[in-house]
């Protein structure tokens, strides 16, 4: 299972879209950890098979 790791400046945000009840930024939050996750888990499946 990845970890994903945060910025200071990206957990501020999640903080300020949680008090803001920004849904759509929310997302889009969501979909940015996602793709590093992805690629994380892609370069560690790579090195894996190297």
């Amino acid at each position: 299972m990845p970890v994903l790791n945060v910025t200071r400046e990206e957990y501020m945000t999640m903080k300020a879209v949680v008090l803001d009840g920004d849904k759509d930024e929310a997302l889009r939050l969501i979909k940015v950890f996602l793709k590093r996750l992805e690629a994380d888990e892609r370069k560690a499946l790579k090195s894996h098979l190297d």
